[in-house]
């Protein structure tokens, strides 16, 4: 369920295509059907009620096959590091496709204590997973932590730090980083600012840089997106089959960001290991 970006000539590949994706649980049998029967939110109903945000069962299990199953090989045995984990649903999903430990960093508190609560529910050990209470950037800075795959799920367009931010996923030594953001919609790499108001639970949280109620956030092209990972060194492997998907499921709704192309989901590799920083 992985695409080439067609601007992309990277080597390396980090999911399967919908021609030879496996068929799972949550799928159809049938060759190269990307059609939905149930999906990992149906098992997990519980996270259609613990946040205020996109909280929606088409959405919420088509992002799953997007970002989990497109990926599936990746998780199992792997450490996961889920940047803003919001209540704990993607750190889950992790958990699920066989991530040997997941650690979540959350700024809200009251996501946090809903994350945990919802493991506990579960009865997921608790040498399992590790929800940070904290803002992401002062926590990658203070953490030395060493992780195999970086989860950064709607997060990136919620802030203007992005530099700073692969750097910081560099660090970690991760060899594998999904990304799911709104994206700006140009051929050139380019970022486009807005403001956001921290009061909602779905936006940026207020940091050293800002004043008052609101933050001041960029939302980056896909040119803008590889180059600034490929400044960490990072290639882009491809984006998940968002068209197969609508295609096959045409009575979702909730999705329009990634039908129009204003979201989608990209797989990157580490090209290359050493320099400060590296593991």
């Amino acid at each position: 369920m992985l695409r080439r970006s067609p601007r992309s000539r990277s080597a390396g590949r980090s999911g399967t295509s919908g021609t030879d994706r496996p068929a799972g649980p949550a799928t159809n049998a049938a060759r190269g059907s990307l059609r939905l029967e149930h999906g990992f939110f149906d098992r997990f109903p519980a996270f259609l009620e613990t946040s205020e945000t996109s909280s929606f069962p088409w959405r919420l299990n088509l992002r799953h096959e997007a970002i989990v199953t497109a990926h599936a090989p990746a998780f199992v045995g792997a450490r996961v590091l889920d940047i803003a984990s919001h209540d704990g649903r993607w750190s889950m999903a992790a958990l699920e496709a066989g991530a040997s430990h997941v650690t979540g960093i959350e700024a809200r508190p009251e996501l946090v204590d809903q994350a945990e609560a919802t493991f506990r529910s579960h009865d997921v050990p608790t040498d399992r997973y590790t929800v940070i209470r904290g803002d992401v950037f002062e926590v990658l800075a203070r953490e030395d932590r060493a992780f195999d795959v970086v989860l950064c799920l709607g997060f990136l367009y919620h802030t203007l730090r992005h530099g700073e931010l692969f750097a910081r996923i560099r660090a970690t030594g991760a060899r594998q980083l999904i990304v799911d953001t709104e994206v700006h919609r140009s051929p050139d790499p380019l970022v486009r600012l807005a403001t956001e108001h921290v009061d909602r639970q779905g936006n940026a949280v207020p940091d050293e840089f800002n004043r008052g109620v609101s933050v001041i956030t960029g939302r980056p092209t896909l040119s803008a997106l590889e180059l600034l990972a490929s400044s960490q060194g990072y290639a882009l492997a491809g984006l998940s089959d968002w068209d197969g998907l609508l295609r096959d499921n045409p009575d979702a709704d909730q999705v329009r960001d990634y039908r129009i192309g204003r979201r989608l989901t990209a797989a990157f590799t580490r090209e290359r290991a050493g320099g400060p920083g590296d593991r």
